[in-house]
């Protein structure tokens, strides 16, 4: 079986205090895009799992079968080995590792014949990653979801939700620019000024212009994701934002062409560009 797993932007992402796990109570509003890392799949006998990354028992893959293991005894015997040909830059803030795991979650659900629900299948994500649960339910509806907690806590935007966010401003075309640093994630967090209390109110959809806490933060680190905004804004694109913990940034514009001009803008300045779009039309 072949699958994409989609990458995702953060259209929103704000971050409150510390739990008492010691991750960042989080609200996120969470899009799919078409740009996808392409996942191959075939059974392997005798619960053997395996995948072609190199990084072992650790990567994302892996644990998340593992995790249907766990979370499925009758899977316990069936086994897996996948080939990742990656298309997602690694570290980017577009949840490359989490969106493998989560197509590898929503394939062995059908390879193994095991029944389970995009809800279902999204709590057992919530063991293998924090991104995870949220692109599992983003890749199987093709729709933006709401992220909550540390990431466990996860429903899809309803029509008029969706509405508000469109409201915005946000185009059918996305350009994503990397500048070209790697963005770490632990030490964004650590320099970020988190918001006090959960708000128990709903998140403002249509808020403008829509935040990420972490973005000061990735920009005090890394001069040239402050560097990548701007030229990004001074090229034409609407709501321009860093995704996740950087670093990459993006930015919407509703016309091809625009987004084709945009990303030769960002390639003059360094940036590795990719031009996509929501995975379903607002």
């Amino acid at each position: 079986m072949t699958v994409a797993a989609n990458a995702k932007v953060n259209l929103t992402l704000e971050v409150y205090g510390r739990r008492a796990d010691g991750y960042h109570e989080l609200r996120s509003v969470v899009l799919p895009v078409a740009l996808a890392d392409v996942l191959a799949i075939e059974p392997a006998a005798n619960g053997e799992i395996s995948s072609d990354t190199g990084y072992g028992e650790k990567d994302l893959v892996v644990r998340a079968a593992r995790a249907i293991h766990h979370a499925c005894p009758a899977a316990a015997s069936k086994g897996a080995k996948v080939h990742v040909e990656k298309r997602i830059p690694v570290g980017g803030g577009l949840g490359g590792g989490s969106a493998d795991a989560a197509a590898t979650l929503r394939a062995l659900n059908d390879i193994w014949g095991l029944g389970l629900s995009p809800v279902a299948l999204a709590e057992i994500g919530a063991h293998v990653g924090s991104d995870v649960p949220a692109l599992v339910l983003a890749q199987h509806y093709r729709a933006p979801v709401l992220m909550e907690g540390r990431g466990e806590r996860v429903r899809l935007l309803d029509a008029a939700e969706r509405a508000k966010l469109a409201s915005n401003g946000l185009g059918e075309w996305i350009v994503l620019a990397n500048p070209g640093v790697v963005s770490s994630t632990a030490e964004v967090y650590a320099r970020s000024t988190p918001r006090g209390k959960v708000d128990s109110g709903d998140v403002d959809l249509s808020a403008a212009p829509p935040v990420n806490d972490l973005q000061a933060a990735a920009c005090a680190l890394h001069p040239e994701i402050s560097t990548a905004l701007a030229v990004l804004m001074v090229a034409g694109s609407s709501v321009v934002m860093m995704s996740g913990s950087g670093s990459t940034v993006f930015g919407f514009t509703e016309d091809y062409n625009d987004a084709v001009r945009i990303a030769a803008t960002m390639k003059s300045v360094g940036c590795k560009t990719w031009i996509t779009r929501p995975l379903n039309s607002w």
